[in-house]
């Protein structure tokens, strides 16, 4: 489970990353309209996913190296 979590975190932050690009070129050539403030609220709702998903994956990752077996 820790890996799956790790590979959509990383997912999740590559498309962000390409999406902001992306909204930053639609606005240098064609301004600031209601489309780029929904894909820069949605981009930044995904930031906030991937922290939810590294936070998790810390978590996982702590309680797999500190089980105790019984």
């Amino acid at each position: 489970m820790l890996s799956s979590i790790s590979i959509l975190a990383y997912l999740l932050l590559s498309a962000s990353s390409a999406a902001a690009t992306r909204i930053d070129d639609w606005q240098s050539n064609w301004g600031k309209d209601e489309f780029t403030e929904m894909t820069s609220a949605s981009v930044a709702m995904a930031f906030l996913a991937f922290t939810a998903f590294a936070l998790s994956s810390l978590l996982s990752g702590y309680e797999l190296c500190t089980h105790e077996s019984a």
